[in-house]
């Protein structure tokens, strides 16, 4: 009997033979790598990327590793950091504008009016501003600028019959009244008072001051909050008559709580408005700070 596997029937048995020379890519990718090792999608390879590059941001200064809440942290940190240095700035620029020149405090309001009055054009503004001949200078008082100097300071700079002292609080009004042995020589012009009592003590001083001597070397001080002085001269021109020296001076060495001055507080508009009627309507005034 003959062999099977001898006989040629005409029929193919190798059932392989369609897949020869056929490989696919990846097979031939993962042959190369070690037994059991496989290639990873390019996807994964970008994350990993990603991730490194996040662990490598959240390290400090020496290279040690920092979670997101520490870095978070450093962030508000810095940005505290950098409000107060400019609040620094901010204080040290109002504690310097008293001992200026009369041309820094001429600019320092000319900022401050452009800021307080952003609608109105170039020209109202020029009628806002202040000249530097409105102010005198007070750059050589060496002491420091504190209540307890402020009669030497008055007494060195000022020589005007009536002064006015113009302080950005009712608190502030009292302190200064104090500083001037209140009573003999001043007077407090502030909201604690009923207006009309203020405007009645003011025609009265005035009016009695004109029947006295002119010899009389005495100075008057007059000291108010700027918002109760604006309220007295839009009923009384009292304060404007005379052709005797007049000296405004500005309590503006003093810091609130905030850290604002009578220059940068919320009513220092007013004080502009007011500063600036009497420039108009008074003859001889200067304005000092103090």
């Amino acid at each position: 009997m003959s062999n099977p596997d001898d006989l040629d029937d005409g029929l193919a048995y190798d059932f392989d033979s369609e897949h020869e020379g056929v490989v696919d890519a990846d097979d031939n990718v993962n042959s190369s790598l070690s037994p059991g090792l496989k290639k990873r999608p390019m996807e994964d390879d970008d994350n990993d990327a990603d991730e490194k590059r996040e662990e490598r941001s959240l390290e400090d200064e020496s290279g040690r590793p920092i979670s997101k809440r520490q870095k978070k942290l450093q962030k508000k940190s810095k940005l505290i950091e950098k409000k107060k240095e400019e609040s620094r700035y901010t204080v040290s620029q109002r504690k310097s504008i008293p001992t200026s020149s009369p041309e820094k405090v001429m600019e320092y309001l000319t900022t401050l009016i452009r800021e307080k009055n952003p609608d109105l054009s170039a020209l109202e503004l020029e009628e806002l501003y202040f000249k530097k001949k409105d102010f005198l200078s007070t750059e050589q008082f060496d002491a420091e600028r504190k209540l307890i100097n402020f009669p030497a300071f008055m007494q060195k700079f000022s020589v005007a019959p009536k002064k006015i002292v113009l302080s950005m609080s009712n608190i502030r009004v009292a302190d200064v009244y104090r500083s001037l042995n209140g009573g003999r020589n001043c007077v407090k012009l502030f909201s604690k008072n009923k207006l009309k009592d203020d405007i009645a003590t003011v025609e009265r001083l005035l009016d009695d001051g004109s029947k006295k001597s002119k010899n009389k070397t005495d100075s008057f001080y007059f000291v108010a909050t700027p918002t109760r002085m604006q309220k007295i001269i839009e009923t009384t021109d009292l304060l404007f008559q005379g052709k005797e020296k007049l000296d405004i001076l500005l309590d503006a060495s003093y810091l609130d709580a905030k850290d604002n001055t009578i220059l940068s507080f919320e009513n220092s508009d007013v004080l502009c408005q007011v500063l600036k009627i009497f420039l108009n309507k008074k003859s001889s005034v200067k304005i000092l700070l103090y």
